[in-house]
């Protein structure tokens, strides 16, 4: 009598999506094999395949995932086949930090802060008008006031970011500083008889 050997490798495992939130890798693998996701730094984990063929994978405290990234998941059966790589990309599902805004007066035309480099930030005027600007690799965005917007002094600005991937972070808001001098007084004629100085 002979045993055969089991030289076949298990088909590549399938795997769920995986967004920049996640803190485990599933799928499905040959039940009972062993799953290794392999991280963009190099970083392995490992799970095993339940009989159902289900596995989960923790991942690594220390690895972090922003979207974009590629991992490869491999699984090996009892007797050390080793299945083809199958790859997923993370999907960016993390909101962008909120913008900061710099102290907006009534003689500004335009908006500046910093926002997550290559968001797009978008200023909200009080007439509802709005306008958008997009945050360099440093994070420093410039947002051109419209000329039809009239700033005084004490409005509310409100300022939000967009990464790439749609997500929006919360809002900020700013009020306007009114550094914008007030209109020369007009003075009604005075006279030598008079008691008051009067005008506008």
């Amino acid at each position: 009598t002979t045993t055969v050997v089991d030289t076949t490798a298990p088909e590549a495992p399938t795997v769920n999506e995986i967004t920049s939130e996640d803190t485990q890798v599933k799928g499905t693998a040959e039940p009972g094999s062993t799953v290794t996701v392999t991280f963009p730094d190099g970083t392995t984990a490992t799970g095993t395949a339940d009989d159902q063929g289900n596995y989960t994978v923790e991942i690594p405290s220390n690895v972090d995932l922003n979207g974009g990234e590629e991992l490869v998941v491999t699984s090996k059966d009892k007797d050390g086949n080793t299945s083809e790589e199958a790859t997923t990309t993370v999907v960016d599902t993390t909101a962008p930090e909120a913008p900061t805004v710099n102290e907006v007066t009534s003689e500004d035309t335009q908006v500046k802060g910093t926002a997550e480099p290559g968001s797009t930030v978008t200023v909200t005027f009080p007439d509802g008008t709005t306008a958008t600007g997009t945050a360099d690799e440093e994070g420093n965005y410039t947002v051109e006031i419209p000329s039809n917007v009239k700033l005084d002094g004490d409005e509310t600005i409100r300022v939000v970011a967009e990464d790439k991937d749609g997500n929006t972070s919360s809002e900020v808001t700013t009020t306007v500083t009114d550094t914008t001098a007030p209109d020369a007084p007009t003075v009604e004629e005075v006279t030598s008889e008079d008691t008051q100085v009067k005008g506008t």
